[in-house]
């Protein structure tokens, strides 16, 4: 698995799966869940309008400017560990890194496609215990929120990785 993991998403030029053995991952086979978060446009900033009593409809600029709202992106991780040690030290590590970013800011990369998003942390909305404490193996799978005040969708600058 880590052939396929290592090196695909990277967070301020961090493997997060090296590092801390996370990794983007799905509720069930074939799932998109992920990459429609991440691609999903966010909404337009509504256009200056004014509605006047004595006139029908309403009067909008000459020239209409379109531009993004902020938007939120929910990512699911999971960390796997051989015990409860290895997982808690890596969830919470991980979990800490994601909060302290570089001054706040994170730069989501997914290196398969080549899309880069400037982000800061939100929010930890949800948290399922895949594999129970106490019987060897632990897995927990859990959401991440965060907020990305100017949406660019642009590809990032091609590296030798």
């Amino acid at each position: 698995m880590e052939e396929v993991l290592a090196g695909l998403f990277l967070i301020n030029g961090t493997d997060i799966y090296t590092q801390y053995g996370a990794f983007l991952a799905e509720e069930k086979e074939d799932g998109n869940v992920n990459y429609d978060s991440l691609l999903q446009f966010p909404d337009l900033k509504e256009q200056p309008k004014v509605s006047l009593q004595d006139e029908d409809g309403e009067r909008t600029p000459d020239m209409v400017f379109q531009a993004y709202e902020a938007r939120n992106i929910t990512l699911q991780f999971a960390i796997a560990a051989p015990d409860a040690r290895a997982f808690l030290t890596r969830y919470f590590a991980f979990m800490r890194f994601l909060k302290e970013g570089d001054d706040g800011w994170l730069t989501l990369r997914l290196t398969d496609v080549g899309l880069q998003f400037r982000v800061y942390l939100v929010s930890s909305p949800g948290y399922s215990q895949l594999v129970p404490f106490g019987r060897g193996e632990v897995a927990a799978l859990f959401s991440v929120k965060f907020h990305e005040p100017q949406p660019t969708f642009e590809l990032a600058a091609q590296t030798d990785e």
